[in-house]
C-alpha cells in the first residue's frame, strides 16, 4: 500500500509501495502513464518524490529490477511536451526510444521525450534523480533532440559532472534553500542541461559551426544585452554589427534560428523567470514584460499564451501557488 510522507520545503510528492502493480498506479498518479513489468509484483519495492522549483521538477527514484513501457496508446494529445533528463545514482538503468538504446550506469545521463514510447529497464537497487523539463524551455531545436534521446552522456565527459554535481547538491540542500535562491538553482540546472544539448548537437550535427560563427556569437550577446529594448530588431542589429540585413539572416539561418524568432524566445524566457522568481512577486505580470520589450500588455499576453499555452497571470499563480 502506498505510504504518503511529508518533508519541509517543496515536495509535492513523497510516497513508497510495496507492489509493481501500486508503482504503476503511482507513475501515472502523480507522474506520467507507464505499464509495469516486474518478475515478482508484490516483492517489488519503490519510492518515489517529486521537488518542484520555477516550474521544473526535480524527481528522485529508487526501485527493485522491473520494466516500464510509455506505449504510443498511453500518450494524450493534451499532454504537457517534455523532455525527462536522468541522472543514474546507483545500479544500471536502459532507456529505450525509437531506434536508440542506452544503458547507463552510476554518474551517467540520458533523456527521453515523455510524447514518444519509451522504454525503461532497472536493475536492482537501481536509484536515480530526474529532471522533468517542459520542452519550450529547452532552447535547443526539437529536431536536434529527437537525435539525442536516448543516447548515454557518460559520467567523466564534458559537463556531465557538473550536471550531476549540481543535481546531487540540490537534491541534498534544497529543503533548505530560501525560495528565490531555489528559483536561481533551478534555472541554473535548466540552463546547464541545455548547454550541455547544445555540445552534444555541435558535435553529431555542426549546425552552429562554419560561416559567420563569430558573427552570431557576437549578435547573440547583443540580443541578449538588449532585450528590454523595445525597437530591437533584425535591422538594428544588422546595423550594430555594420552587415546587410540579408547577411545577418543567413548567419542565424545557418544556426537553425530566425533573428526574430530568437529575440521574441529570450524575451519570454526573461519573462518567465521573472514571473516565478519570488523576489519579484509584488511585480505585476504587465510591467515585467514591458521591461522586456514588448510594447504592450495585449501584446505580451499574447506571445507568452502562445509560447506557454496559458496567460502569463496564470502561469504564475500556478506555478508559485
Amino acid at each position: 500500500m502506498a505510504r504518503s510522507q511529508s518533508e519541509p520545503g517543496p515536495v509535492r510528492v513523497a510516497e513508497t509501495v510495496d507492489d509493481a502493480r501500486e508503482w504503476g498506479a503511482l507513475l501515472e498518479r502523480s507522474f506520467m502513464r507507464f505499464s509495469v513489468e516486474a518478475d515478482e509484483p508484490r516483492r517489488f519495492h519503490g519510492s518515489f518524490r517529486v521537488r518542484r522549483a520555477a516550474g521544473i521538477e526535480f524527481i528522485g527514484m529508487t526501485t527493485e529490477r522491473h520494466v516500464s513501457h510509455r506505449r504510443a496508446d498511453s500518450i494524450h494529445a493534451d499532454e504537457r511536451p517534455d523532455y525527462l533528463v536522468c541522472l543514474q545514482l546507483e545500479g544500471e538503468g536502459e532507456f529505450a526510444q525509437g531506434a536508440r538504446s542506452a544503458t547507463v550506469r552510476p554518474g551517467d545521463i540520458t533523456f527521453f521525450d515523455t510524447t514518444a514510447p519509451t522504454t525503461v529497464a532497472s536493475s536492482d537497487g537501481y536509484r536515480s534523480l530526474c529532471v522533468r523539463i517542459p520542452q519550450d524551455l529547452v532552447e535547443v531545436p526539437r529536431a536536434g533532440m529527437r537525435e539525442l534521446a536516448a543516447t548515454r552522456f557518460v559520467a567523466d565527459d564534458g559537463l556531465t559532472p557538473a550536471i550531476a554535481t549540481l543535481l546531487t547538491t540540490f537534491d541534498r540542500v534544497s529543503d533548505r534553500m530560501p525560495a528565490r535562491v531555489r528559483s536561481l538553482a533551478a534555472h541554473g540546472a535548466l540552463d546547464l542541461i541545455s548547454t550541455m544539448f547544445h555540445g552534444a548537437l555541435g558535435v553529431r550535427e555542426p549546425w552552429s559551426r562554419g560561416l559567420g560563427e563569430r558573427e552570431l556569437d557576437r549578435m547573440l550577446w547583443y540580443v541578449d544585452r538588449n532585450l528590454f529594448d523595445a525597437d530591437l530588431s533584425p535591422a538594428v542589429i544588422a546595423a550594430a554589427h555594420y552587415m546587410s540585413l540579408r547577411r545577418a539572416h543567413a548567419i542565424f539561418h545557418d544556426a537553425g534560428l530566425t533573428i526574430s524568432g530568437h529575440i521574441l524566445r529570450r524575451r519570454l524566457e526573461r519573462c518567465r523567470r521573472d514571473l516565478v522568481d519570488p523576489a519579484k512577486a509584488e511585480q505585476s505580470a504587465a510591467a515585467i514584460g514591458l521591461r522586456w520589450g514588448f510594447r504592450t500588455p495585449s501584446q505580451f499576453g499574447r506571445a507568452f499564451k502562445d509560447a506557454f499555452g496559458e496567460p502569463p497571470a496564470a502561469y504564475r499563480a500556478r506555478v508559485l501557488g
